[in-house]
């Protein structure tokens, strides 16, 4: 059987954004090559999500971005 994941929506029509997470944690969001979606990623570089701005924007359009892991943040001393 395979682990079950919690997904969490988010529709903020005032905030005109849709907000789609399934990671908790130290997370950050970073772009794609569309400005208005943006991935959430964990400190390890994984994909925890995405959010999509201007969402009013998109009506009749879609939504073309890929999201891509991203290499791990590294600390600074």
């Amino acid at each position: 059987m395979s682990e079950i994941e919690k997904v969490n929506v988010w529709l903020d029509k005032e905030g005109n954004f849709l907000d789609v997470t399934w990671g908790f944690g130290n997370t950050y969001y970073t772009s794609t090559e569309d400005n208005r979606v943006m991935v959430l990623v964990d400190s390890e570089g994984n994909i925890q999500g995405f959010k999509i701005d201007d969402i009013r924007g998109f009506q009749g359009e879609f939504i073309k971005a890929t999201l891509h892991p991203v290499k791990p943040r590294t600390k600074t001393s």
